[in-house]
């Protein structure tokens, strides 16, 4: 009786214990695995079934195909083929499989993209040139087909045979998606993944050159044009996970909402097979969060569906394409990924890829999309690590992991020009200007916006003062509370949702890169005394008392004393957030509620930015308190 064992993952049902090609177990799993199939080596199933196919692949012998056989493409005159080479990754999901994306497979093994995706893409980019006026009316229709009053249907003049890749596909194959945006935006107690947060694997092709072909049996013909419209379909994208930055061409030909070029380094992505890779769908992901963020700040109820109608999403029954599709074309394409790091520069590009019916729309969504950017490169950075400076630049005697991510602005887009002290009062506009961006963006949208934006100027110490008793005040009635704000107290379930009340960023000059402050914090127990008195500071105030020959609602109110005298230790807290290490505590891996950034000005200057999210936890309050007596630092938001 032959064993079961010996059929190939191929075959095998998406089942426990005989193959699940989505999951990504771990070691005490994979060594189970391997002892119930009698494994010399323990590896994925992912793993496994990419090695099983190629091997296929490689002893199957191709049929004569008109797309690869160049003796076959010349016996039709009408027939005509062209190589495009697509930026980052590609794949058409094949659905044979339950609850993994992988490649379509020809009968000859190997992956391809079918004409009738190539039809579809095809028809689309050329409805939108017929709407935008650069093709004749008709002109879809000619090509593609259209229905008939009666019911019937007119065929097109075009064949579309699809795609195959022709160079080296066969490498770099596993990918991985790992979905987390209630653990790094929603959750409030991080010491516990939300459920269906973990990381599954993905099948696709890297940067591969894909041949197209297109037939039509008339003589006459304008093969110019009809290219020109595949290139603008593939200026949109093809496959699946388009709004990731899959399935792009490495030419611009796409609806350019914002472009800007930037330099950065950090800490490259793994994947399932250990290998190293830089994925340009980190800009992606952070721009999402930080929407999630700024919009669940100004209406909680609603700001899932604005951020899916931006971004897309796969919720239950509100599943929905976005408007908004990203690339990132690198300058040095021929980096290799085999490092744990990269340094990378290069043009990342938002497209409109969604249908926007108002075009009156298009100025706010690029003005939206320009200032979250901005916002994005302010407060932090992108990929892994993102809410840390690269310890290899401020903290170079650090060196146990690789900790943070640095990224530049390139070309002078760097949308703070002044030093010193004016560049902090340029942070705080830089973030009024994104809530703004995005109330006015919900306006449009039909959005109700239930936080209103402050307009009043930040003070240094509001929180210090708070607690100090207030002097009467002539004239000014008592303040009633606004009923009408109920419902924003909902945004307090978020622990990153950006409110006046639930957010502060603070700042400070740094005038080079190892005059960091923040980064020692980060990595040591001890606990820090005040800075030194400054002129303007409230430290060690005089004790005066008061001219008791004027009424108390004419004087001065007393100088706050400062009611902590020693920076409060953050080190390995709730605040900053940790790693699971068994050495040093028994504590799980936790996100933190503090962000820090050295922000690149001229001259070699930063503005150290630190941005804490308080509720609900201690630690922050404190080092706020300790922060609001401290005449360097400064509230900008």
């Amino acid at each position: 009786m032959p064993d079961k064992n010996d059929v190939p993952l191929m075959y095998r049902a998406q089942l426990e214990k005989r193959c699940q090609l989505h999951r990504i177990y771990g070691p005490k799993d994979l060594q189970e695995i391997a002892q119930e199939e009698e494994l010399e080596t323990e590896e994925q199933y992912s793993e496994r079934w990419v090695k099983q196919w190629l091997e296929s692949q490689s002893e199957s012998k191709n049929s004569r195909n008109s797309l690869l056989d160049d003796d076959l493409a010349k016996e039709t005159t009408q027939f005509q083929t062209k190589q495009y080479k697509i930026s980052w990754r590609f794949v058409t999901n094949g659905g044979k499989d339950d609850r993994i994306i992988r490649p379509l497979i020809a009968a000859s093994g190997l992956p391809y993209y079918p004409g009738s995706s190539m039809k579809g893409a095809f028809r689309e980019a050329c409805r939108r040139e017929e709407e935008a006026g650069r093709l004749s009316l008709g002109t879809c229709d000619r090509y593609c087909g259209a229905k008939l009053k009666e019911g019937d249907s007119q065929p097109g003049i075009l064949r579309f045979h699809g795609g195959y890749p022709v160079n080296k596909w066969q490498e770099n194959l596993l990918d991985i998606v790992h979905p987390q945006q209630q653990w790094q935006v929603q959750t409030l107690d991080t010491t516990n993944k939300p459920k269906n947060e973990s990381a599954f694997a993905l099948i696709s092709l890297y940067k591969p050159t894909i041949k197209f072909g297109i037939s039509c049996q008339l003589k006459e013909i304008n093969w110019d044009e009809i290219w020109n419209i595949w290139e603008k379909a593939l200026g949109f994208g093809i496959g699946c996970r388009v709004s990731c930055g899959y399935g792009l061409a490495d030419k611009i030909t796409g609806d350019v909402l914002y472009q800007v070029k930037l330099h950065g380094k950090g800490a490259s992505s793994k994947l399932i097979d250990k290998k190293f890779e830089f994925r340009p769908n980190i800009f992606r992901a952070a721009l999402r969060g930080h929407a999630l963020r700024i919009f669940g700040g100004l209406n909680p109820n609603q700001a899932e569906d604005i951020v899916d109608e931006l971004f897309g999403g796969i919720r239950p029954g509100k599943e929905k394409i976005g408007l908004l599709g990203m690339a990132f074309y690198q300058e040095n394409p021929d980096f290799v990924n085999d490092s744990d790091v990269y340094d990378v520069s290069g043009k990342l590009i938002w497209l409109l890829l969604g249908k926007l019916e108002n075009f009156k729309h298009r100025p706010y969504l690029q003005n939206f999309v320009e200032k979250l950017t901005q916002f994005a490169m302010l407060l932090g950075g992108f990929g892994k690590s993102w809410r840390r400076a690269d310890h290899r630049i401020f903290y170079p005697k650090y060196t146990e992991h690789i900790i943070g991510c640095h990224w530049n602005w390139v070309d002078d887009n760097n949308p703070i020009k002044s030093l010193d002290n004016q560049s902090l009062d340029d942070a705080t506009t830089l973030i009024k200007e994104i809530l703004k961006a995005a109330k006015e963006w919900m306006v449009k949208r039909g959005y109700e916006v239930i936080q209103s934006i402050t307009t009043q100027p930040l003070n240094n110490n509001s929180t210090a003062t708070s607690n100090i008793p207030k002097q009467p005040q002539l004239n000014k009635p008592i303040p009633r509370p606004n009923k009408k704000q109920n419902q924003a107290t909902q945004v307090t379930e978020w622990r990153e949702a950006w409110h006046q009340e639930n957010v502060q960023v603070w700042g400070i000059i740094a005038k080079n890169a190892v005059d960091s402050k923040v980064i020692h914090w980060l990595h040591s127990s001890k606990q820090g005394g005040n800075q030194q008195p400054q002129k303007g500071s409230y430290h060690n105030p005089p004790n005066k008392p008061q001219n008791q020959s004027k009424p108390s609602a004419f004087q001065r109110p007393a100088k706050p004393i400062n009611p902590v005298s020693t920076r409060p230790n953050i080190y390995r807290t709730s605040l900053t957030g940790r790693l699971q290490d068994k050495q040093k505590s028994p504590d799980p891996t936790q996100i933190g509620r503090l962000w820090h950034r050295m922000y690149p000005l001229k001259n070699d200057q930063y503005i150290e930015l630190i941005t804490i999210f308080p509720k609900g936890c201690a630690e922050a309050k404190s080092l706020i308190e300790w922060l609001a007596f401290q005449a360097e630092w400064k509230r900008v938001g």
